[in-house]
């Protein structure tokens, strides 16, 4: 009788001793083997910009209804660029924004010597409160197509602007014309901007992620208006949202855009009233992958407070782009919220690439996964073998846990690269939030579980103040792929981060040891095959991280087409694949801006690992302009490379 009254108080204590034993051996991760913590080494040089005469400052001026939170409204802005600025034929230079200062630097890469003094690049005040913006990224591309590189700055507080470059005028802030990319003086809060040609024309789309919704007064000390924050905080669907716009022509006066945001497609959903309403989410992060062999590039869309989605490329009629939103099918081992577009986590950053060595697509997605505070897990999409796209279906499956990439603590932007030339791609992700003295989690776990009719209203909100801190003592991660045994353990990723130098870890004032990164940009900065990198960071310095890795070999192409003013820009979207002799597939894509605030150089550089150094590959090109899909192959050995392809352009699209 005893017995059987305490049968359930026994059962519960089995199912929670089970749970426990899973979860140990699930955050328990394997040995690294030995073999991977020798492979990466950097040197870190720290990034000074350009101040303007201006004091450092640690959070930012707000709207009298955000004061309390302060320090949750200033965590972002810390972003980076690694491109070919100067035209010198190497993605030596850096674009870096310094929420310090709220600047926007222009300079060369440490090393690469002193070609120009750096400058910052400000934007026209006119039809704007003074000190009601900041930067928050910049997107470097050839956007009047006349062969020099131009620097679009997307923003908190306004709309986007392109510094166009003066041909024939020296590196400098007056080499830059700027340019509005909308006229009108709108407000919007921006976070993630690309560019891809989404509809096959052999011209650039631009593709811009709004975090709060359009026209609110985030930055305004002077307002007194009420803005809102997310409904939810895991279907949080009155954000920014998206808008895109298509390139329609340029003149050396500029290019032309047609804003095209309506079409992209946008489920309806009810607000809590039950009035339908479309849904626009916080976005943090985009990624524009090739996910059928068409290149034609889809976008994945990382959202903050809510559910990412992935748009999937209809296109098929010449210049007028189509998308369809397809989801991931739950099974039984499947958590809802690992769903790929239909889960209730975060997205803080998102990258693509193959992972798995046969050339099937792999999605990246940081969220926030820090032990004893909040696990929501970052996701490790794989498509799965053999699969079959059908209407409304994307046939991946995460596989983070498995994999090793699941846990770590708050990240931001999370970018694949092959550190090592291995030809095995490993991950690099920017860690923290807030910090401070104050630990703030307990208050930020009430607020997760906090009734979602009252999250937006910042009144409802716990303090979270400049002082306070959440994931502030901890480092960015990378980690390699161990390809050696793909039998036995596929593609599982070790995190070798504690072994490197990844620019120190700042003391401020009495908080200790840590450092708080967001976005990461990556380019063979010095011609050698190496992927170097800038850590951008949120109110401490950023860092230049020089690879000096005993890589093996690398082929890095520098894919370029006629521009439609003359010269030639990246041919962005345009991919290379090789198999190595171990039968493993090796590709990369060119890169036109995916990610949080961190911007890769635009190029393809596809790791060997260790052979002969005259040994020769077949590298298979492909790429998509106005007269359709184009496919290459070229016979090339370790080294960089730069290839022109395609016919000139038309001057103009006519007729959208």
């Amino acid at each position: 009788m005893k017995l059987a009254r305490n049968a359930a108080t026994l059962a519960t204590g089995a199912i929670v001793l089970l749970a426990l034993g899973v979860a140990k051996l699930t955050t328990t991760p394997p040995p690294t083997p030995k073999a991977l913590l020798s492979q990466v080494r950097f040197q870190s040089y720290p990034l000074t910009p350009v101040t303007d005469g201006l004091p450092p400052r640690e959070a930012r001026a707000v709207n009298p209804a955000y004061e309390r939170i302060n320090g949750w409204i200033s965590s972002v802005g810390a972003a980076a660029a690694l491109a070919d600025i100067d035209g010198a034929g190497r993605p030596d230079d850096i674009c870096l924004v310094d929420p310090r200062y709220d600047t926007v630097s222009v300079m060369p890469a440490p090393g690469t010597g002193a070609r120009y003094a750096p400058f910052a690049l400000t934007a026209p005040q006119s039809g704007y409160k003074p000190g009601t913006t900041a930067p928050m990224g910049c997107l470097v591309g050839d956007f009047n197509e006349d062969g020099h590189a131009d620097i679009l700055v997307y923003y908190w507080g306004r709309t986007p602007v392109i510094f166009q470059r003066i041909s024939g005028a020296p590196m400098a802030a007056a080499a830059f014309r700027p340019i509005e990319l909308i006229p009108g003086h709108k407000t919007w809060f921006t976070n993630a901007a690309l560019q891809a040609d989404f509809r096959g024309v052999g011209h650039l789309d631009l593709l811009f992620g709004n975090y709060f919704p359009d026209d609110s007064a985030v930055l305004d000390p002077g307002a007194s208006n009420h803005p809102t924050m997310q409904r939810s905080m895991s279907r949080g669907y009155n954000g920014g949202g998206l808008h895109l716009f298509l390139w329609k022509g340029a003149t050396t006066a500029g290019p032309a855009y047609v804003d095209a945001s309506d079409r992209l497609p946008s489920e309806a959903v009810l607000d809590w009233l039950g009035r339908p309403h479309a849904r626009r989410g916080w976005t943090l992060a985009l990624a524009a992958p090739d996910l059928q062999g068409d290149l034609r590039p889809s976008i994945y869309v990382a959202n903050d407070f809510g559910i990412n989605q992935l748009l999937l490329n209809t296109t098929t009629q010449p210049g007028i782009p189509s998308f369809e939103i397809v989801k991931g099918r739950r099974d039984l081992f499947t958590p809802r919220s690992k769903v790929l577009g239909d889960g209730s986590f975060k997205g803080m950053g998102a990258d693509v690439a193959n992972i798995t060595g046969d050339g099937r697509p792999t999605i990246a997605v940081s969220n926030i996964s820090a032990p004893y505070a909040l696990i929501e897990s970052h996701f490790l999409f794989v498509e799965r073998q053999n699969a079959v796209w059908t209407h409304g279906y994307a046939p991946f499956k995460d596989e983070s846990v498995q994999r090793g990439i699941w846990l770590s603590n708050w990240g931001w932007d999370i970018k694949f690269a092959d550190l090592d030339n291995s030809g095995c791609e490993g991950l690099v992700q920017a860690i923290g939030f807030l910090k401070g003295q104050v630990n703030r989690w307990p208050q930020l776990q009430e607020l997760a579980m906090t009734n979602d009719s009252l999250v937006s209203n910042p009144a409802s909100w716990p303090q979270f103040k400049p002082s306070d801190d959440i994931s502030g003592h901890d480092h960015d991660r990378i980690y390699l792929q161990d390809c050696s045994k793909p039998s036995r353990d596929p593609g599982r990723f070790y995190d070798i981060s504690s072994s490197i130098d990844l620019g120190g870890r700042y003391d401020v004032g009495d908080s200790g040891a840590g450092t708080v990164s967001r976005g990461i940009a990556l380019g063979d900065v010095y011609g050698d095959g190496r992927l170097s990198m800038v850590i951008a960071r949120q109110w401490m310095p950023s860092v230049f991280l020089r690879n000096v890795s005993p890589a093996g070999r690398a082929i890095v192409l520098n894919l370029r087409t006629p521009g439609a003013l003359g010269g030639d820009r990246p041919l962005v979207g345009a991919t290379a694949r090789l198999t190595l002799t171990s039968g493993r597939v090796v590709s990369d894509t060119v890169d036109g801006g995916s990610g949080h605030s961190g911007k890769r150089a635009p190029e393809i550089h596809l790791g060997l690992g260790e052979g002969p150094a005259d040994q020769a590959f077949d590298v298979a090109l492909a790429w998509r302009d106005g007269s359709g899909l184009h496919r290459q192959v070229r016979r090339l050995q370790a080294g960089r490379y730069t290839i022109v392809l395609g016919a000139k352009a038309p001057r103009a699209l006519t007729g959208q």
